[in-house]
């Protein structure tokens, strides 16, 4: 009717006008797919810069009701944390993410859920802040600037994204430790707003790839949750090798055998082992296991003076991945300090590697 119709209030007579104005709305609803608004006031502003937009009010306010009938309540504040997933957290610092604009606006410290006391402070959520023994911030101007700015993210249809910058936090008398743990945590929250594209504007992740991203930045609560819930694997097989491949955290078990098959380091001793098992982990999750039959050469790694690189030969191996799949592998498993960055991680002997010396308790 918007379209055809001379009688509307406030709309052009030229009907080419009407169309690209109509093409305007329907481009505004298309950017914003899957977004709430806490108020008819607040998607208006959103979708049409409000009263001085380009989209006629006739035709604004069609679409403003027809949200209204179909729009959900803001969006949802966090649960609080299992009992297992806080003991394992210990003492944390966590930084909370406006993800309207890639911002870290809050950083503080704490154990439990006071991760989310503020969320639940400014959304009036105290059901959440009594059932988890946590207590309001005190009124500070910086808690009131936090919690305004709370209000307006869940406001404008977002939510509050919350990331755990370091964890498991054991203090020492060392000041050198203290000052390497403290580097490790600005590294971690600045690596946050990085813009992912191009030279890195800190330096400190120059060379960081998406294998290796996962030790230099904040982690989501969300997955830190889902870490720590799983169960630790079992006693590893000996030999064994480990493949870090955190591109598999989202894959198909025929995604996650295409993504294994890449080239790796695969020294004489264990091309040596028959039926090898090879653990695949992503984000220390457990999600496939297979026996190496075989060994196919691969080229030369451009690192390392030129080492051969190789290829496994083998499926996956139906009873290994039962006791494994699901389950939490850590780079202390097989006394490392980390992942290496190539994402091989052999086991050939009971004897482990001394670990290196660690700068901060690691994360899961």
């Amino acid at each position: 009717m918007f379209l055809t119709s001379n009688e509307l209030p406030d709309t052009a007579d030229d009907p080419r006008q009407r169309l690209e104005e109509f093409t305007t709305a329907l481009g505004a609803l298309s950017r914003h797919i899957g977004r709430t608004f806490g108020s008819v006031d607040a998607a208006n502003r959103e979708l049409f810069g409000g009263s001085a937009g380009q989209v006629p009010v006739a035709l604004r306010l069609t679409v403003l009701r027809a949200l209204v009938r179909k729009v959900d309540d803001r969006a949802p504040t966090p649960k609080l944390l299992p009992k297992n997933v806080t003991d394992q957290l210990g003492s944390y610092v966590y930084a909370l993410f406006d993800p309207r604009d890639r911002s870290i606006f809050y950083v503080g410290a704490g154990r439990g859920n006071r991760i989310f006391t503020l969320v639940w402070t400014a959304l009036g959520e105290n059901d959440k802040l009594t059932e988890s023994g946590e207590k309001a911030p005190l009124s500070t101007p910086e808690t009131e600037a936090a919690l305004r700015r709370i209000k307006a993210i869940y406001e404008a249809g977002y939510a509050v994204e919350h990331y755990v910058v370091s964890d498991a936090l054991n203090p020492r008398s060392d000041a050198d430790h203290t000052a390497a743990v403290t580097a490790e945590a600005v590294i971690a929250a600045l690596g946050l707003v990085e813009p992912h594209r191009g030279e890195c504007v800190l330096t400190n992740l120059a060379g960081t790839t998406e294998e290796s991203e996962a030790d230099r930045t904040a982690v989501p609560i969300a997955e830190l949750v889902r870490q720590y819930s799983a169960a630790p694997a079992p006693e590893l097989p000996t030999p064994c090798v480990v493949l870090r491949i955190n591109e598999a955290k989202k894959a198909s078990p025929e995604a996650v055998r295409e993504l294994a098959s890449k080239p790796w380091p695969a020294g004489t001793a264990a091309r040596g082992v028959d039926g090898l098992p090879i653990v695949v982990v992503a984000d220390n999750i457990v999600r496939a296991v297979y026996r190496a039959t075989g060994w196919e050469a691969a080229g030369r790694s451009e690192e390392n003076g030129g080492t051969i690189l190789y290829r496994f030969v083998g499926e996956a191996d139906a009873e290994l991945e039962e006791k494994f799949v699901n389950t939490r592998v850590t780079p202390d498993r097989l006394g490392l300090k980390r992942w290496p960055s190539h994402g091989w991680a052999p086991r050939l002997t009971r004897a482990l590697p001394r670990p290196v010396a660690r700068p901060k308790a690691s994360r899961p």
